[in-house]
């Protein structure tokens, strides 16, 4: 009894063009962030994307205990944004790069952020909200990649 050979699929690419991938992030507004320092720690965030600077913007609420609360300039980190609606379609961006601190964010930041991100309600956070500290962030990327159900 021979083998069958292995099944392939065929039809459309389902790598995603460098504009399907900003539309996307434009559209997304939410995924998870992966920091690369010490062991790595990744959790959900809210997050614009500024297509004409290339970068997501982020605006982090923390605790004294928080991950975010002590970065460094420029720390290491990825960016997965993703949904799936079946399991014939779904899309995935994955954007690496460096996590900056934006000091005084302006109102593109701002703009970016609240136009884009998804809201999240206050009962997330294990503390009161004015114990809660804001500090914004872009990543700055230095690879993305996307794909898409064909």
């Amino acid at each position: 009894m021979s083998q069958s050979p292995p099944h392939t699929v065929s039809g459309p690419d389902v790598q995603m063009s460098d504009d399907e991938i900003a539309a996307y992030l434009r559209s997304r507004g939410d995924g998870v962030l992966t920091l690369h320092v010490g062991d790595g720690q990744s959790f959900p965030v809210s997050f614009g994307y500024d297509s004409a600077a290339d970068r997501c913007v982020f605006q982090f609420l923390s605790t004294a205990d928080s991950a975010t609360r002590d970065l460094d300039d420029e720390t290491p980190a990825t960016l997965v944004a993703y949904d799936i609606d079946s399991p014939d379609d779904w899309t995935s961006v994955v954007v690496d790069g460096r996590l900056v601190e934006i000091p005084g964010p302006g109102a593109d930041e701002r703009r970016t952020y609240a136009e884009q991100a998804t809201a999240i309600g206050m009962s997330v956070f294990d503390a009161d909200p004015a114990e809660l500290d804001a500090a914004w962030y872009e990543l700055r990327p230095t690879d993305a990649s996307g794909r898409q159900s064909p």
